[in-house]
């Protein structure tokens, strides 16, 4: 159900119906799928970023032997020909030479992708160096984060916009079954006209409604306000830099993976992909010390609750 939730395409605006064939148990096909515009409450960015977060998290995209090994880009780095990801592959004595290789090519050769293997070290360091030189640069920090920071708050705008169009519209329900009573009082209207007790059943229950949906939006999607000067980002990078490097002169993983999301290792270039959401969020929970923007919760244990949930099954 969760799941369901942060998936669905209706919260930014397209509602999709008649998807799921309950009867055969299947999805249909697209041109059976009926879809109509709605009024969105999410912005698109936040919905991507989502999609992008439950995407990283998915067993079958990123093994745990990625999220808990020791390799600084297993788990994000691609090939930039098939998509596969790019493994480790040792050789020498006491496997001394390591490499980033393309898992498809080492499964099927070169039927299956041309591939490429790439020194580790090379690689680990033309991907840090470039977070380091260009990524943690102030200047292209606050370039980065002032669109996202404008949409934020436009966000923000409709969102207390909708919220006063609520309350508009209950005033103006309440308003509207005041003067009907008041005809009902003064014998103008005939409380028995079953079109009367139609009305007053519609009028009753717009204020009701809306009221409910101002208590449920009031304080959720609201952008908070999130004050980025330059002396934070500029105590943001510098404190990253140094903690993306560990005390023995190698890297540190987990504060490399909170900025670069994604590493496709192609012929002629190395792209590097990230979510600005994920940058923003780490850079406002920081503080001026960089913490992870990842969720604490452990992503490939099952049964890692020691105890009972709440949500159990019947025993009996």
């Amino acid at each position: 159900m969760v799941h369901q939730i942060l998936t669905r395409t209706t919260y930014i605006g397209l509602h999709r119906f008649n998807v799921y064939s309950w009867r055969k148990k299947l999805e249909k096909p697209d041109d059976e799928v009926v879809e109509t515009i709605v009024p969105p409450i999410i912005e698109q960015d936040e919905f991507d970023a989502v999609q992008a977060l439950l995407r990283s998290r998915s067993p079958q995209l990123k093994a745990p032997r990625f999220v808990n090994g020791p390799t600084l880009l297993g788990g994000i780095c691609f090939c930039a020909d098939c998509g596969g990801a790019m493994t480790l592959r040792t050789s020498g004595k006491a496997e001394h030479y390591r490499y980033y290789t393309c898992s498809t090519k080492a499964r099927k050769g070169t039927t299956g992708c041309g591939g490429r293997t790439v020194p580790m070290h090379k690689l680990d360091s033309l991907v840090v160096d470039y977070l380091e030189q260009r990524l943690l640069d102030p200047e292209r920090l606050n370039e980065i984060l002032a669109a996202l920071l404008e949409r934020r708050q436009s966000h923000g705008d409709r969102h207390m916009d909708r919220i006063a169009q609520l309350k508009r519209q209950a005033a103006d329900a309440d308003s509207r079954l005041t003067r009907l009573y008041a005809a009902i009082e003064d014998g103008v209207a005939d409380p028995k006209d079953e079109n009367l007790k139609g009305r007053l059943v519609e009028l009753k229950s717009i204020p009701d409604a809306a009221r409910a949906d101002v208590l449920r939006m009031d304080g959720k999607g609201r952008a908070h306000p999130i004050e980025i000067t330059p002396d934070i980002v500029r105590k943001f990078a510098a404190e990253a830099r140094r903690k993306m490097r560990t005390d023995e002169g190698g890297y540190c993983r987990h504060h490399i993976q909170a900025l670069a999301q994604r590493v496709d290792v192609g012929e002629a270039e190395i792209r590097i992909t990230g979510s600005k959401l994920t940058l923003l969020r780490t850079l406002a929970a920081s503080g001026g010390v960089v913490k992870s923007a990842t969720n604490d919760v452990r992503s490939f244990v099952p049964k890692w609750l020691p105890w009972p949930d709440s949500n159990q099954r019947p025993t009996g």
